[in-house]
C-alpha cells in the first residue's frame, strides 16, 4: 500500500521536487505520503551534474535502507548547451522523446554499475523530462492543444504566454510558490493521467509509477 511506502526523490532542484511530490500526492490521494528529498536538500543548490554524482554516492546507496522506492529526476536540455564531460555524455541528437529516455536510462544504468541496478531496479524509477520539468506543466493549460501540450521545446516561454492571465505571475525565475501552485492542478490520479497521455516523458514516468508502485 502506499501508506506504508517511503520514497526519496533526486532531481536537478527544489522546484522539480515540488512537482513530483504534487504529482504522488495527487496519484494516490494520500497528502500524507512519506517522500523524503534526497537531493537537493532544503535549501541547498542543485543542477544536474549533482544528479549524476548523487547517484553515484555511498548516500545513495544508503538511501535504499529507509526508502522503498526512489525516484532519479533529470532534464535533458542540458545536453545541447555547453560542455559536458566524456563521462556523462550521450548523444541525444536527432533522437525521439522516446528514444532519449531511453538513453538517459541507460546512462543512468551505466553509472550506477548493472549488479547494483540488477539488484535495486524494481526500487528506481526514472523521472526523465525532455527536455525540462516545465514541459510536464504544458498539458494543464494546453488540454485541447496537442501541438503545445506535447513540446518539448520553448516550454517555459509557452507557459507564460497564459500563466500570467490564468495565475496571475511568469515563471521566468524559479520561485517554489509558483512551482507549487501550478502543480496543485494534478489534484488526482484521472487528472495526472489525462494529462500525461499528452507529453510522451510526462506519460513514460506515469507508466513507471504504474508498473512499480502502483499497489
Amino acid at each position: 500500500m502506499w501508506s506504508e511506502k517511503t520514497l526519496g526523490i533526486i532531481s536537478e532542484g527544489v522546484t522539480d521536487q515540488v512537482v513530483l511530490e504534487n504529482i504522488l500526492y495527487g496519484w494516490t490521494g494520500d497528502k500524507n505520503l512519506s517522500i523524503t528529498r534526497l537531493q537537493p536538500k532544503e535549501n541547498a543548490p542543485g543542477n544536474w551534474d549533482k544528479v549524476f554524482k548523487y547517484c553515484q554516492s555511498n548516500d545513495f546507496k544508503s538511501a535504499f535502507s529507509f526508502c522503498d522506492i526512489i525516484i532519479v529526476q533529470i532534464d535533458t536540455d542540458f545536453m545541447q548547451r555547453g560542455e559536458v564531460s566524456s563521462e556523462y555524455r550521450i548523444n541525444i541528437q536527432n533522437l525521439a522523446v522516446e528514444e532519449v529516455i531511453i538513453a538517459f536510462k541507460s546512462k543512468f544504468i551505466e553509472l550506477l554499475g548493472n549488479e547494483f541496478y540488477t539488484e535495486y531496479k524494481k526500487e528506481i524509477l526514472f523521472a526523465v523530462s525532455v527536455n525540462e520539468m516545465e514541459c510536464w506543466l504544458l498539458p494543464i493549460y494546453f488540454p485541447n492543444t496537442l501541438s503545445k501540450a506535447s513540446k518539448t521545446e520553448n516550454c517555459i516561454n509557452t507557459l507564460n504566454t497564459v500563466l500570467k492571465q490564468k495565475e496571475g505571475f511568469y515563471i521566468n525565475e524559479k520561485r517554489i510558490e509558483f512551482y507549487e501552485k501550478i502543480s496543485k492542478h494534478f489534484k488526482k490520479r484521472l487528472d495526472i493521467e489525462k494529462y500525461a497521455s499528452k507529453n510522451p516523458s510526462f506519460n513514460n514516468f506515469i507508466q513507471e509509477v504504474k508498473d512499480k508502485i502502483l499497489a
